[in-house]
């Protein structure tokens, strides 16, 4: 029996522009199964140093004939070489879990990546899937399959880190912490933690990603961000979660100097030591920091 062919649209981006076109897919899978959805992704830049930042947007519309999944499927994100071999993942869970997906329903939600520093300049194909924690299988999906329910998703040229990317940590950071459980790393700052890097000489921005113990401070804390005496950034730490800021740094901030130097200040610390039931940690900790970038604008 022949199959029916549907034509399906991918949201691809090229030359720094949204690019939308149409791919013929088969309705079915290679095995004779229904896709659970289409699925197209975008990316926020067409290129990314290495090191820097990128938000990509998902969108899955859910097959009008789908069957209530039994369980919650997990997102693949592969970041594949010139060659089309992974070279680091972005999985995580999509913004709405896969058991509560209805027939037509679209998802639509954003989703951060850091890129690691991998040896790698190049374009990147980005390929995307569903699969299963507990047994590993992948969902039919209408897309391009690359093989194994891996759907090409969007590429992104991956360039080298820009000189202003190094940072050096300077007076005020506690030494770096890491999670087994969650992979997380961060490192804490004192009241006062200085940051340094070689000038862009152009407009840059500061990616700088960081919490606080909300819990411990009323009215909540504050931290400023200053280069020599100008003010470039402030905010509150209110919320129990971590916050991404993009902070514009404009040239004539950065001033004439080779290397600029970014100086956090957090109003109030708190020392775990003096907390009830807290461990004998003496040092006096400010806001929890997670990523740092100097990045072009």
């Amino acid at each position: 029996m022949s199959r029916r062919v549907l034509p399906f649209r991918l949201l691809i981006w090229a030359a720094g522009a949204a690019v939308l076109i149409t791919v013929t897919a088969s309705c079915r899978d290679t095995d004779g199964r229904e896709p659970v959805a289409t699925v197209a992704v975008e990316l926020d830049r067409d290129a990314i140093p290495l090191g820097g930042p990128a938000t990509f947007s998902f969108q899955f519309v859910v097959s009008p004939a789908h069957t209530p999944l039994s369980e919650d499927y997990r997102v693949m994100v592969h970041f594949l070489d010139g060659n089309g071999e992974m070279m680091w993942a972005a999985d995580h869970d999509p913004a709405v879990p896969t058991t509560e997906w209805q027939p037509g329903q679209t998802v639509s939600y954003s989703h951060q990546v850091r890129i690691p520093m991998y040896p790698y300049i190049g374009e990147s194909v980005v390929a995307v899937g569903l699969y299963s924690l507990t047994t590993g299988e992948r969902l039919p999906l209408a897309g391009e399959d690359l093989g194994q329910r891996a759907y090409r998703g969007t590429t992104v040229s991956l360039e080298p880190q820009p000189e202003s990317g190094f940072l050096v940590y300077q007076d005020g950071w506690h030494d770096a912490e890491f999670s087994p459980a969650t992979g997380d790393r961060w490192r804490w700052t004192g009241e006062r933690a200085g940051l340094s890097f070689r000038n862009p000489r152009s407009d840059a921005v500061l990616y700088l990603e960081f919490d606080g113990r909300t819990d411990l401070f009323e009215p909540a804390q504050r931290v400023n961000i200053r280069i020599g005496d100008q003010v470039v950034f402030e905010t509150e730490v209110s919320a129990p979660v971590r916050e991404l800021y993009e902070i514009a740094l404009a040239a004539e901030v950065l001033g004439q100097d080779d290397t600029v130097t970014l100086v956090l200040d957090v109003d109030r610390t708190f020392v775990p030591a003096d907390l009830a039931g807290g461990p004998g940690d003496e040092r006096a900790l400010g806001v929890r920091v997670f990523y740092a970038f100097i990045g072009p604008r």
